[in-house]
């Protein structure tokens, strides 16, 4: 029995409710709005929250919001067709759509996965990022042995 997936927009509306969103993009797609600079970036990350002075709309066809890209105000449109992931940047919890991953974004990711899983013993290799809506349970780090913060990857759910 097949697995249903959430929506984009349901993923999206309930991480903003929790808190600060990354949402994960192809700028270069179809209707994307965001500043030229940045409009041919495969993998555009962007920060939302409900709390933004400027209202935030999230529909079936996309994500509107008035974001600041250093410290200039921007009208951005995000259509669903371009989120590729979004998550929560504290807790790592969220959800990736692979076929909406570029290409180059998923080499990168396979990249990565490949040199985490090659340099660590698989015994201590970190927990995985939640795909779905679930909680996912980590170990913490003792109190007196702290490591640096390291960067969450995203893994592909198919």
């Amino acid at each position: 029995m097949a697995q249903t997936l959430p929506s984009k927009e349901a993923v999206v509306l309930e991480l903003l409710e929790a808190g600060d969103t990354m949402l994960c993009l192809d700028a270069r797609h179809a209707g994307v709005a965001v500043p030229r600079e940045h409009a041919h970036n495969a993998a555009l990350r962007l920060i939302l929250n409900l709390n933004f002075p400027h209202p935030i709309e999230v529909t079936a066809a996309g994500v509107s919001a008035n974001l600041a890209f250093g410290g200039r105000r921007f009208q951005c449109y995000i259509p669903m067709a371009a989120l590729w992931a979004a998550f929560n940047p504290q807790t790592m919890q969220g959800m990736m759509w692979p076929e909406s991953v570029p290409p180059e974004v998923q080499a990168e990711i396979a990249a990565r996965q490949a040199q985490s899983t090659t340099a660590q013993p698989e015994s201590q290799t970190k927990p995985q990022v939640l795909a779905g809506k679930g909680k996912q349970h980590q170990d913490k780090p003792d109190k007196d042995h702290t490591t640096p913060r390291q960067r969450g990857h995203l893994r592909i759910v198919k």
